[in-house]
């Protein structure tokens, strides 16, 4: 699916980016680019009038979203970089940054679901967390697959 080509695009563009700036030209360029996909894929499946009152709660939430999965980018850059010389403090902080922007993530899921299910719903509601579920764990699964593990490039 479009999704795990969307994750590897980000895998593979990370190590070819140095600097703060240029990362950051590139995670906007890849979340416009995917941001766009994948509201033509939600707009299909969830089948809601263009006037629905999910479509601004929907574009708020994605600001969140797309911020935290930013973060999560860097982090992901700065794993790879330190990756072949890491420390037990860059270890340490890569892990604790890790799962606060996993929390963070579920948090403005969980945020944004109470304003979802008030414009359209439990049920269409429950249907966008599926959804979403499905894209996130997606993309995350791609990424994570194509990192090397801890110690598996000393090997």
């Amino acid at each position: 699916m479009k999704t795990k080509l969307f994750a590897l695009m980000i895998f593979f563009a990370l190590p070819l980016i140095s600097n703060a700036q240029q990362i950051n030209d590139e995670i906007k360029l890849i979340q416009s680019a995917f941001g766009m996909e994948k509201r033509a894929l939600l707009e299909q499946y969830m089948e809601l009038p263009a006037d629905s009152g999910f479509w601004p709660v929907y574009e708020a939430y994605e600001t969140e979203r797309r911020g935290l999965m930013k973060e999560r980018i860097l982090i992901i850059n700065e794993y790879l970089e330190k990756l072949p010389n890491l420390t037990e403090a860059d270890a340490d902080r890569i892990a604790l940054k890790a799962m606060k922007n996993t929390a963070s993530l579920s948090g403005v899921a969980s945020k944004h679901y109470k304003k979802v299910k008030g414009a359209i719903g439990a049920i269409n509601a429950a249907k966008f967390v599926q959804f979403e579920n499905y894209i996130q764990s997606t993309v995350l699964l791609a990424i994570t697959e194509s990192l090397p593990f801890i110690g598996e490039l000393d090997n």
